[in-house]
């Protein structure tokens, strides 16, 4: 059975929220500035990203997820910011600029970004760099896999974000450990989110590697039918070892060990070569070997078919 979605144009405070009665919806809150033809074109967009990360996780991760949609006034871009809320009912907030074409909001990373973070339950603010790497990592493959970029942009736009945490890694030149939970006071964003999609990219070449291939994604599904709902709370070692539990391996706490006390950026060269990819001063060269070019398809396009048995059926997918 499909899901249904709940629209409503409304003031958000605490009493016209409880007016979007909701039950096994994603219920959209929009300011009361907008008009409807700009109602339409933010709910194609967020609905849109919705799907994507919902067909990623195999169900939708938070069912009734409460998105609110404002105006921005200050920043740039189409979405100058968002945020996860976690108390009460799980969602995302976004501050919309509706100065921009509808194209240009699906061209923007920030939805398939904060709609990833949804896949995960909140491990706390000790370590970011798990929970905000999953969420760069995906941001431009998941883009690709809704078409809104062709698969070299998807993966330029990756190496892009490498390019920008390697940089700060020798800016800040202290360990992943000792910059993620102190990430808001030393600004060291782009190292802490680079490191853990670098983290993230690794893991998921090394799974498509293994003799009987599997992905993160199958990983990350696995994760959502298993265990998103079970009530517990989870901190990041816990979820580096139920990682490992679901894809048989030892891959996740071995990459976190690599990682976690090094000044540098993850090292993601052997990855790029098994990928047929070269970064080339500024740019990313890709090779036209068949077999490489088909495991990019892969990388950004989907996972291997899992096994019959392999995890629970799941229905549901954000419409």
């Amino acid at each position: 059975m499909g899901w249904r979605m709940i629209v409503a144009a409304m003031m958000l405070t605490s009493a016209a929220a409880g007016a979007a009665i909701c039950s096994d919806d994603m219920r959209i809150q929009m300011h009361p500035s907008m008009d409807q033809r700009q109602q339409s074109m933010l709910r194609q967009w967020l609905v849109e990203a919705a799907r994507t990360v919902s067909d990623y996780g195999g169900a939708v991760p938070v069912p009734c997820a409460s998105i609110e949609v404002m105006t921005a006034n200050r920043g740039q871009g189409p979405v100058p910011w968002a945020q996860v809320i976690r108390s009460g009912q799980e969602g995302i907030r976004f501050y919309v600029n509706l100065d921009y074409s509808a194209e240009a909001f699906r061209q923007d990373w920030t939805a398939m970004h904060e709609f990833s973070h949804l896949l995960l339950p909140f491990p706390g603010n000790d370590a970011p760099w798990f929970s905000e790497g999953l969420a760069s990592y995906l941001q431009y493959l998941l883009l690709g896999r809704a078409g809104i970029l062709t698969q070299e942009q998807a993966l330029s736009s990756l190496d892009g974000g490498f390019r920008r945490g390697r940089a700060a890694a020798s800016k800040h030149n202290k360990s992943l450990r000792n910059l993620s939970g102190a990430m808001w006071a030393s600004r060291s964003y782009q190292r802490v989110y680079w490191s853990g999609a670098a983290y993230f990219f690794h893991i998921d070449v090394a799974l498509r590697r293994l003799p009987a291939p599997s992905s993160l994604q199958q990983v990350v599904a696995d994760f959502v039918a298993c265990c998103r709902h079970s009530g517990r709370s989870w901190s990041v070692p816990q979820l580096i070892d139920q990682f490992d539990r679901l894809s048989g391996t030892s891959l996740f706490s071995h990459h976190y060990r690599q990682i976690i006390d090094d000044r540098g950026f993850p090292d993601v060269s052997d990855a790029y070569a098994w990928l047929g990819m070269v970064a080339d001063g500024a740019s990313l060269q890709l090779s036209p070997e068949p077999e490489l070019r088909r495991r990019r398809t892969q990388l950004v396009m989907g996972a291997p078919a899992v096994k019959p048995g392999a995890r629970p059926a799941v229905t549901g997918r954000w419409q």
